[in-house]
């Protein structure tokens, strides 16, 4: 009977240690993390840009911003351009046209890139493996001298 008790004791002091292990979901997202902040962007937790209801993006994503900072400030932006994944395609917000080449490449969870005056942003689900970090990351890159989604 005694061997019970102490191992209803030990049961109990290790649950709360137990469950204060990281899950296998946000291993993998610390990892991803870690990759992208090794290549000099950064990870950034909040809330994503206001779209219009007009270009129907998904209801409940929960997007992370990967941006990229600028070396100088790029005065030309009075206001941050957006252009939006909508039905399948990508749309400037601004001028509601359709947008080829520079963003196709991005992995299916990229939903929203944002040029700013001192950063470039692609806001995704985290979808994907090492690949598509590396996919956003080059997206970063090409964005960098983007002045506008025209």
């Amino acid at each position: 009977m005694s061997i019970i008790w102490i191992l209803v004791i030990i049961a109990v002091a290790v649950a709360p240690l137990v469950s204060a292990l990281p899950s296998e979901s946000q291993r993998y997202e610390a990892k991803i993390r870690a990759h992208a902040m090794d290549q000099g962007i950064t990870v950034k937790l909040g809330v994503t840009p206001i779209i219009p209801p007009r270009f129907r993006m998904p209801e409940g994503l929960s997007l992370i911003a990967y941006r990229r900072r600028r070396l100088k400030r790029d005065q030309r932006f009075d206001e941050a351009h957006l252009a939006v994944k909508s039905q399948g395609g990508w749309v400037s917000v601004s001028t509601e046209k359709p947008l080829s080449g520079l963003l196709l490449s991005l992995p299916d969870g990229a939903w929203i890139a944002e040029l700013g005056v001192d950063y470039v942003s692609i806001f995704w689900d985290e979808k994907g493996d090492i690949d598509a970090v590396d996919a956003v990351i080059a997206g970063l890159a090409r964005l960098i001298d983007v002045h506008g989604f025209e």
